[in-house]
């Protein structure tokens, strides 16, 4: 996989919870959390629209992670 510019992460809570977004060179959006790096989420700049106007509308708020 050619290199991805990751922004700085984004944590939620207590600070645990981070989420970072990269780019690669062609646009290609991918998402990872920092505590699991090597798992990455390739997606599409529409799709990723799509789930940041979902969870900035609160739709998400009622899922939590479990482990």
């Amino acid at each position: 996989m050619s290199e991805i510019d990751w922004q700085e992460p984004f944590c939620g809570g207590g600070g645990n919870a981070c989420l970072q977004l990269g780019l690669h060179a062609h646009g290609t959006p991918h998402l990872r959390e920092t505590d699991r790096p090597g798992e990455i989420l390739t997606t599409t700049p529409t799709a990723l629209a799509a789930l940041i106007t979902t969870a900035r509308r609160g739709d998400l708020d009622q899922l939590r992670r479990s482990r």
